[in-house]
């Protein structure tokens, strides 16, 4: 199932306004994952609260997820193969409501278990009762007996899968879920330390209530942290579900922040606070913790512990915390729940998020003059993913780079990208076959521990990676950059061709260890083959040739694969040149027609060396199959992420 919902808005919505969304006739498209961004007073959180009463008083209709309604058409044109009759409806792509599609479920579903049964009966009993003109009987006169058995298998099959369709839509319902709202008065610490006796909630919860106040929510609805003691404590002496629940979510908690250490979380009830154990310390109170840790917790118990599908919305979640941290929190809260979160932020270290997982959706808002009237504005709510310009909103300077313990130095960005999805699944594969290594690799925060350089392809020559002391920085010579100066430890990554530069040997001995060379010509040559195979015949013309004449691509075939061999990983040449190489094959073999006097052959290369063209676009349709295809790492690739977390794990002990 897609993690998308698209909404439509059935009226205005006050003091909003987009030409990409907030209107009847287009979507507003949510991502398990949507970050606010804005300038500050710009109304990112005004816009994000009216959203939830929105969504509370159902002033918005919702799609489902495209597979959805793909499905019922799959059913629909399985159904009219056998029969002429409009018996059943093929849905359009117009808007349902969950009321809607819950009809067409009904109606299709439903019909075909009883024509299912009907034939069964037929089948079983070999009664005649099925009556002329009806679907069953056109079925059974077209069908052969012995493929009618067949039939009933692949309706149980269809069925099946669109009860399963239907279960996953309920869970989407805007209507089915529960919405939270985590303000940014938050605290693990009792505000109010005297034990009071009263019956005045206010008294014990006063963010809560103050938030309470300002903006009319539920009280169920907001979250302060300061119900996790009373939480902690119902859970731990509850049932054991409810016990096991906390002991996983220590786990979780242990390791996505504490580095694998054993973390206990305990409710104290003789000093009426929360202490916590990690390690081998002694247990103190959780007010002695580190206020970014606390934040951790207030910001992942609710929606760890809350297994009904629920829609979070927090402000600024980046408080108090490290920049690695933030990352890491968006992905326990994308990997260890099922929820929907939306956040404002003025964190520029999740825009590095929205290229890595396309779970994730950018949204900016501006406050924007009317024209044509004075002192009159707009608040403006646009998607943003590609938008470089919001780094200037978010006051992104040279300051705020080179945190992280030690650099990963890439050529560019598809190779930075790459290896982002190289990384996860190495640790994958890594979990499956050495438990001990994977608990050591996966407390790496992208970062925090390491980060990522990118150097621009022959640029890496004009750096320099040695100095013997700051006497000897004189930047007027002809020499390169001092790289120690300006970044932490560093591995650099580089292409093959590197080895024919001028420097070569120069930056080789001072990195020694710390320079990798691909086997191959560049990253791309580490990529999975059934992923280039995909992308090949989604590139390749159906004719081969330069001029296509058309955009038909050329239909994949498995006794095409056989002209895909290894060879690539370790080749000079670039991705380009190999899939050229292939379709020559394949025109020798006469899957292409040999190319005539006044015909070109259509070309994947660009240049001599072999590079493929569109080499970005390349690269994001290749990440996007990584995100949803099964693959895994050649071998060159997982000794590429080998040396990386050998990197820096050396860099962070």
């Amino acid at each position: 199932m897609e993690d998308i919902i698209k909404l439509w808005f059935k009226e205005g919505y006050t003091d909003f306004d987009s030409s990409d969304g907030l209107n009847r006739d287009n979507p507003f498209e949510l991502k398990r994952l949507n970050i606010i961004v804005g300038a500050n007073n710009s109304g990112k959180s005004r816009f994000m609260r009216e959203l939830i009463f929105k969504l509370k008083t159902n002033s918005v209709e919702f799609k489902p997820p495209q597979v959805y309604t793909d499905y019922i058409l799959i059913i629909n044109s399985f159904i009219n193969s056998y029969s002429s009759s409009d018996q059943f409806e093929v849905l359009d792509n117009s808007l349902y409501s969950s009321e809607h599609i819950a009809r067409e479920w009904q109606s299709t579903g439903s019909s075909l278990v009883d024509i299912r049964k009907r034939i069964e009966a037929h089948l079983t009993y070999s009664t005649s009762s099925i009556k002329h003109g009806t679907l069953e009987y056109e079925i059974i006169s077209k069908t052969p007996q012995h493929k009618l058995k067949e039939f009933i298998v692949k309706i149980k099959e269809l069925t099946e899968g669109l009860n399963e369709l239907q279960n996953d839509l309920d869970t989407l319902s805007l209507k089915s879920l529960m919405f939270f709202y985590i303000d940014s008065l938050r605290s693990l610490r009792k505000l109010n330390s005297q034990t009071i006796s009263t019956d005045d909630e206010s008294e014990h919860y006063p963010l809560l209530f103050r938030t309470l106040t300002d903006y009319s929510f539920e009280k169920n609805e907001i979250i302060s942290g300061e119900d996790f003691f009373g939480l902690l404590t119902d859970s731990l002496l509850g049932k054991p579900d409810e016990r096991q629940r906390i002991q996983s979510y220590q786990e979780k908690l242990s390791h996505y922040f504490f580095n694998n250490e054993t973390i206990t979380i305990i409710p104290y009830l003789k000093t009426d606070t929360i202490e916590i154990k990690i390690g081998n310390e002694e247990q103190f109170p959780i007010s002695q913790l580190g206020d970014g840790l606390q934040q951790i917790v207030i910001l992942t118990y609710k929606a760890f512990l809350t297994t009904e599908p629920s829609f979070f919305f927090i402000e600024e979640p980046e408080m108090h915390l490290h920049a690695g941290y933030v990352k890491q929190l968006m992905k326990f809260l994308l990997n260890e729940t099922d929820h929907y979160y939306m956040a404002t932020s003025h964190s520029n270290y999740l825009l590095d998020m929205i290229n890595e997982d396309n779970r994730i959706a950018l949204y900016r808002v501006d406050k924007e003059h009317r024209n044509g009237e004075e002192n009159k504005y707009e608040t403006v709510i646009k998607r943003c993913d590609g938008d470089r310009t919001i780094l200037q909103t978010l006051g992104v300077s040279p300051s705020s780079v080179f945190l992280a313990n030690c650099t990963i130095w890439v050529e560019g960005i598809t190779d930075r990208l790459y290896f982002v999805q190289y990384l996860k699944k190495y640790l994958e594969e890594l979990k499956e076959i050495d438990k001990t290594k994977w608990e050591d690799y996966s407390r790496f925060i992208d970062g925090y521990h390491y980060t990522f350089v990118e150097y621009q392809g022959s640029n890496l020559e004009h750096w320099d990676f040695e100095i013997d002391s700051l006497k000897s920085v004189d930047s007027s010579k002809n020499k390169g950059l001092y790289a120690v100066l300006s970044t932490s430890s560093a591995l650099v990554i580089a292409d093959a061709d590197l080895k024919e530069k001028p420097r070569f040997n120069e930056l080789e001995k001072q990195l020694g260890d710390k320079i990798v060379i691909t086997q191959g010509k560049e990253t791309e040559n580490t990529l999975p083959k059934n992923l280039l195979i995909r992308k090949f015949f989604k590139l390749c013309p159906n004719n081969g040739l330069a001029n296509q004449g058309n955009t038909t691509k050329l239909a994949f075939s498995d006794e095409y694969e056989r002209y895909f061999k290894d060879s690539y990983q370790t080749s000079p040449k670039g991705i380009g040149k190999y899939f050229d190489r292939v379709l020559e094959r394949m025109r020798t073999n006469e899957v292409f027609p040999q190319l005539k006097a006044d015909e070109k052959s259509f070309s994947f290369s660009d240049g001599n060396q072999g590079t493929i063209k569109g080499k970005t676009s390349f690269c994001q349709d290749i990440v996007e199959l990584m995100q949803s295809d099964r693959w895994k790492l050649t071998q060159s690739a997982t000794e590429l992420c080998e040396s990386i977390f050998q990197h820096t794990k050396a860099n962070n002990h």
